[in-house]
């Protein structure tokens, strides 16, 4: 098999129409709810999600905290699930996030939260699901079926259906241009698939790894790291860079596997003094970067297209993507169907 033979692999490549497709779906909705949260006045948001769209959620709370300036937390479903706890979200606006729709914990959030008076948007790949039913809003990706396991286009509708929502709320002129170069900027990673598939094969043979990232880039060291471990059976590691410090960056000695996703102006000291620290214990570093120093620092890594910060979020996120498609392949794997998984994972 070849990865461009995978579902996996095709459907990466259908984001950036997915991408299109939202923006003319969801406009109006988007503006819906914006009038909604400004006439509540709410105070604070609540995410709740698991796996891959709990990864969009980090996301989430960076950009909606940086351009909003409201606090964010990130739902705890147990809480109603298991112990049927009572939070006060009167003055909320609770977004649920599922590829699916039909993860029942997140739904129960939603329900709750409805019924406590806060304001509800259902972000899914499903119109028809029980989460888009549950909310007074949805937001569809529109991204058409995902077939393979794992989730990749429907990530990339996630992220786009939040900028899209947080350009709107806070009227930022610079999230509305990344929302508008999104589609481009992916089409421009697609044309460089074959050097990306090149770049995987040298990690064929690794069997642990760890993945930095910091800031709007912290959601990809988590997704990465479930995208090589359930379609590569890799044991890797999410951190942000700043955590890695305090204790397992004692993990690193020769040859250890990093992957750093270095997207950021802000933060381009940060990245050089992980670089720097991780290679001077001996590890391997590959950089997911917009930056040709820490690149030329790397062992190994891809020079994404040059863009603004939020706008490579979604350029990394299709390398990584099509990173992990190639790398599983290579190992002699089947993307599409990881041993022990289904699409649909429910949890209570």
């Amino acid at each position: 098999m070849h990865c461009t033979e995978t579902l996996m692999w095709k459907e990466i490549n259908e984001s950036a129409v997915g991408c299109r497709a939202a923006k003319a779906a969801d406009t109006a909705i988007i503006a819906d709810i914006v009038r909604a949260v400004k006439k509540k006045k709410v105070a604070g948001v609540t995410i709740a999600a698991r796996g891959t769209s709990d990864h969009a959620g980090f996301f989430a709370k960076y950009l909606i905290e940086t351009k909003i300036g409201l606090p964010v937390s990130l739902a705890a479903p147990s809480v109603y699930t298991v112990y049927d706890g009572a939070l006060c979200l009167k003055n909320q606006l609770v977004i649920g996030l599922s590829q699916s729709g039909h993860a029942a914990d997140a739904i129960e959030v939603l329900t709750r939260a409805r019924a406590a008076g806060a304001v509800t948007v259902a972000i899914t790949n499903d119109p028809t699901s029980p989460m888009a039913e549950c909310a007074e809003f949805h937001l569809d990706c529109v991204q058409g079926p995902e077939k393979s396991v794992a989730a990749t286009k429907t990530f990339i509708g996630e992220l786009y259906l939040v900028l899209a929502l947080v350009a709107k709320w806070s009227g930022a002129a610079e999230l509305k241009d990344a929302q508008k170069r999104v589609p481009a900027i992916i089409e421009k990673v697609y044309k460089m698939s074959e050097y990306i598939e090149q770049l995987a094969m040298r990690y064929r043979f690794i069997n642990d790894s760890f993945v930095l990232a910091r800031g709007y880039a912290y959601s990809l060291a988590f997704e990465f790291a479930l995208k090589t471990q359930e379609t590569c059976y890799i044991r890797s590691r999410g951190y942000a860079t700043s955590d890695f410090y305090h204790g397992p960056v004692a993990q690193i000695s020769a040859g250890t596997p990093v992957f750093l996703f270095a997207l950021s102006d802000k933060l381009t000291e940060d990245s050089h003094k992980m670089l720097d620290r991780v290679k001077e214990m001996g590890g391997d570093v590959f950089a997911y970067t917009t930056d040709a120093g820490i690149l030329a620092k790397a062992d190994s890594g891809i020079l994404l297209p040059e863009c603004d910060e939020i706008s490579a979020i979604f350029a990394a996120s299709t390398a990584m993507q099509l990173f992990a498609c190639a790398l599983s392949v290579a190992r002699g794997l089947n993307p599409d169907q990881p041993r022990g998984l289904s699409k649909v994972t429910i949890t209570k």
